[in-house]
């Protein structure tokens, strides 16, 4: 296996949750992100972008230095960079960049992002990348304005440490922000019905919103 196809296989694995068997696996992540959230505001304090930088495990950043470090000089340089890069977005990009925007109870799409960036700091992979959207999205006054960043078949585990990752930065009026986590312990109870909901339908790996981490942004 190359490369490429070696990580290319451990991300879709990731993004679509096709790797697990039976309920156990549902319910241990595999790899571990630490994510940071920047949250861009207009001159009217719509919403334009979201920057998203997000720290890999040790045991995952390894195993990517292990299978794109080609000239094994236990770095890798930009050309090795590029092609995590380009594995990364593609396979990422399958699952919606592990982010959804709502409003009003309603999705709201965001531009893709072109290439997920990725560095090495500390032996650890970073990720970092933008998603933009075609209009300002109004928050002002609103109090159903969230953004999930999770893994819905729940193989990653994206970790927001508490609200001091998550930042607000442009111009508008001061905005308070929530997050609200799943409780793993009640979803876990039943694994029966966890194993039903997933093979019921193979190809939906989405567990639910109740899976998902959402941070909430209210601004007056």
């Amino acid at each position: 296996m190359t490369a490429s196809n070696g990580l290319a296989s451990s991300i879709i694995f990731a993004a679509t949750g096709l790797v697990m068997s039976c309920a156990t696996a549902f319910a241990h992540p595999h790899v571990f992100v630490e994510a940071n959230l920047e949250i861009l505001r207009n001159d009217d304090g719509g919403v334009t972008e979201l920057r998203h930088v997000w720290r890999f495990d040790e045991i995952f950043s390894a195993t990517v230095l292990l299978d794109f470090d080609t000239n094994a000089d236990g770095n890798l340089d930009s050309t090795e960079l590029d092609e995590v890069s380009k594995i990364v977005t593609e396979s990422i990009g399958e699952s919606g960049f592990f982010t959804e925007v709502r409003k009003d109870g309603r999705t709201v799409p965001f531009v893709p992002t072109e290439a997920i960036m990725v560095d090495f700091i500390d032996n650890q992979a970073i990720m970092f990348f933008a998603l933009t959207f075609d209009e300002p999205i109004d928050v002002l006054n609103k109090d159903n304005f969230k953004i999930s960043v999770s893994d819905p078949s729940y193989y990653v585990a994206m970790e927001i440490a508490d609200e001091t990752a998550i930042q607000i930065t442009g111009e508008g009026t001061a905005c308070d922000v929530t997050i609200t986590r799943p409780d793993f312990d009640l979803l876990l109870s039943s694994a029966t019905t966890l194993t039903e909901e997933f093979f019921a339908n193979p190809e939906n790996s989405d567990l639910g919103d109740d899976w998902k981490t959402w941070i909430g942004l209210e601004c007056i």
